[in-house]
């Protein structure tokens, strides 16, 4: 039997049916526990405090039918129910098969014989019936978790921002997710079976080179970078899906969207640019003041011994102007490379525009037009009025060369507040009040290729020799150093539109009042230590020093000059001295002087940028530092207030 010693429930009211069955099983030798119970009642009894393995149930009982049984919940009566029942009643039998029970049994003396192998099959049919269905829970319950897992996998990929798609290999679609249907704006159903070459792009042929064709050829990772039509840069990644044998049944293709990524990577390689530019501008702006200071300071020399009907002094002059455009020149580099010392102050931007309104008309020349709308009250804004008078030169004289033909140049000021607006849609910037300045022309206007590119050093539209390609870069430069951002509106043909943005601050403007005739005085008497490692730098500025009164005392280096001090320590005023030196450079020499005289003043000068020597060397704050090239008279005039400053 299909379970040994199993337990048997006859529910059976004619007692000589129910003991002809149990006959049976004893005849049959079969080991089985039974009992019996005449009617339903006795049934429910039974099954509640032990359950049988079958139940052998007449059809009919005296206080109901089996079919009440039957009719009740599964789970309720979890064995088998094989009914009994009399000639004539098969039609209701059947019923009972209808609402649960395993099988019926017409009574006879012949079934009542073979209810051993009845139950056996009975029971046997009953664990493949309880087999199937716990198969076939076991299947919906895979089915639901497939469902499940299916519909998580599906919400995750439809929520990668990168487009994900299924192809076969004749290059159809089979899935793609949200992403993908988003990037090529089409609705899957639309992709299901389509080339994607076509459904995706709209090419009558697959795309070249193909990550895809490639990795169902070599049945490997594959790569590649596409190019849309609206001109997308798109990363794309194939991965084989192989059957058992290893042949490639599909690919899984992943695109990515990297223009913003090639946006960011050109922009740090145009800032890497940029800062080398600027690293080389500095040090040739270094060589050019080397060698300016001696032109101008010997031209100055010069000039100041020819007497006045001198045939000669015109050329001096010109050599001298030249030699001032040329200070102008690294002046603009050193600008660009911001390496160029930034003395800010408050200032009235009204007021900046004003001072050189006058030199913006002779700049400009008589056939352009140029109007003021500036704002009514003062615009006040922490700056370098002489960095924003060369913004609005340099803006002004490229507004002239866009208006050959004349034109309106229209410059205007205003206050206004930057939001959140404004960053987001311009990608940069801070919320705040700031002074907007604005400068438009009517001129030929430029390309989006040209106005892209108008910020780099270097890059002019002008023919050779008219441009030296640093006025913008120079501009962009110092609207940084202030903490200010630019941007430009042109279209050909229509004109060009600067916008400034600076910060507005609530000070108010100083203004010193100079006496009107009173003259700087230049010359002296004092002892002054020059130390200088150039020989002919040093030739020079002993001669300007002498020129000027004062008793020179020449070092050549750091050392030297540490010597000549010890040696004149009680009669020194002050140390003139170059910065970068070999063995010991001047701030060094001057620290040891200062441990012998306290209060020995000093004035150092350099070649390099003043905020590159302070970095570099940790000058003192309050320490005098001028740049080459300088003219001579600057340089006395220099000298003269540092000694002068602390007396009554």
């Amino acid at each position: 039997m299909a379970i040994e010693n199993p337990r048997i429930l006859i529910v059976e009211d004619e007692a000589a049916h129910a003991e002809a069955i149990s006959r049976a099983f004893k005849n049959a030798g079969a080991r089985a526990s039974i009992r019996v119970a005449g009617t339903l009642s006795g049934y429910r009894q039974v099954v509640a405090s032990d359950p049988p393995d079958i139940a052998l149930m007449d059809l009919n009982l005296p206080d109901g039918s089996a079919l009440e049984i039957l009719e009740s919940p599964a789970e309720y009566r979890p064995f088998p129910i094989l009914i009994i029942t009399s000639h004539g009643n098969e039609q209701t039998a059947v019923e009972a098969l209808k609402s649960g029970a395993l099988d019926y049994v017409v009574k006879s003396r012949e079934a009542f014989a073979a209810m051993p192998h009845t139950v056996v099959r009975a029971l046997r049919e009953w664990e493949l019936l309880q087999e199937q269905k716990r198969m076939v829970e076991a299947v919906r319950a895979s089915e639901a978790k497939y469902r499940r897992i299916s519909q998580e996998f599906n919400t995750l990929l439809d929520n990668l921002p990168d487009g994900i798609v299924q192809i076969a290999p004749d290059l159809r679609v089979i899935w793609a997710n949200r992403s993908m249907t988003e990037m090529v704006n089409a609705e899957e159903s639309h992709l299901k079976g389509s080339c994607c070459y076509q459904a995706f792009w709209d090419f009558r042929e697959p795309c070249v080179p193909c990550p895809v064709a490639r990795c169902f050829h070599s049945g490997e990772f594959e790569e590649g970078y596409f190019t849309t039509p609206d001109g997308k840069a798109l990363e794309l990644r194939a991965v084989p899906i192989c059957d058992e044998s290893g042949k490639v049944e599909s690919v899984i293709e992943v695109v990515r969207d990297i223009s913003g990524h090639r946006k960011l990577e050109a922009q740090l390689r145009q800032a890497q640019k940029m800062e080398s530019i600027g690293t080389l501008a500095g040090g040739i702006a270094h060589d050019f003041n080397n060698i300016l200071t001696a032109i101008v300071g010997y031209g100055y020399l010069t000039l100041m011994n020819m007497a006045p009907d001198d045939p000669h002094r015109e050329n001096i002059g010109h050599m001298l102007e030249g030699s001032d455009r040329a200070a102008k020149l690294t002046q603009d580099l050193l600008l660009y490379s911001r390496k160029q010392i930034c003395q800010k102050s408050p200032v009235d931007l009204n007021e900046t525009i004003r001072k050189v309104e006058k030199f913006l008309e002779r700049v400009i020349g008589e056939d352009i037009k140029c109007s003021m709308a500036l704002h009514s009250e003062p615009i006040v804004v922490y700056a370098d009025a002489h960095q924003l008078e060369q913004v609005l030169m340099n803006l002004s004289t490229n507004a002239r060369d866009a208006m050959m033909k004349g034109g309106d140049l229209a410059i205007v000021t205003q206050q206004i507040t930057l939001g959140e607006d404004f960053v987001t849609s311009h990608g940069y910037g801070r919320p705040g009040r700031y002074a907007l300045l604005t400068l438009s022309d009517t001129g030929k206007g430029m390309n989006e290729e040209t106005r892209k590119k108008i910020f780099e050093p270097f890059f002019t539209t002008k023919e050779v020799g008219k441009g030296t390609g640093l006025g913008m870069a120079v501009v962009y430069g110092i609207i940084k150093e202030h903490e200010g951002y630019i941007n430009v509106y042109s279209e050909p043909g229509i004109g060009t539109t600067f916008n400034i943005y600076l910060p507005l601050i609530s000070s108010v403007v100083q203004r010193e009042e100079i006496e009107p005739g009173k003259e700087t005085q230049t010359r002296g008497t004092e002892t002054i230590l020059l130390v200088e490692d150039d020989e002919s730098s040093r030739q020079l500025l002993t001669i300007v020093l002498k020129q000027g009164g004062y008793t020179v005392i020449e070092a050549v280096d750091g050392i030297d000059a540490v010597k000549k001090f010890m040696e004149n320590r009680e009669t020194i005023h002050l140390l003139v001295s170059d910065l970068i030196m070999p063995t010991m450079n001047g701030n060094e020499a001057y620290d040891e002087m200062k441990a012998w005289r306290p209060e020995l003043k000093a004035i150092f000068v350099s070649g390099y940028a003043p905020d590159i020597v302070r970095q570099k060397l940790r000058l003192e704050i309050g320490v005098e530092l001028i740049s080459k090239p300088i003219s001579p008279r600057a340089l006395l005039k220099k000298i003269r207030s540092v000694l002068d400053e602390d007396e009554v």
